[in-house]
């Protein structure tokens, strides 16, 4: 079983990278996924 300390480290590592955007909602965090640094890749392949 996946600790909430462990799914919190991965969702920070993940912020960091700038693939994951998260806002605070009270006590909730909303997470959303960033697909600009991917798309950014896939173009960079492509040409």
């Amino acid at each position: 079983m996946t600790s909430r300390q462990a799914i919190a480290k991965h969702i920070d590592v993940l912020e960091k990278a700038g693939l994951v955007r998260s806002e605070k909602r009270g006590k909730y965090r909303m997470l959303a996924f960033n697909d600009e640094p991917i798309k950014t890749v896939m173009n960079r392949w492509l040409k």
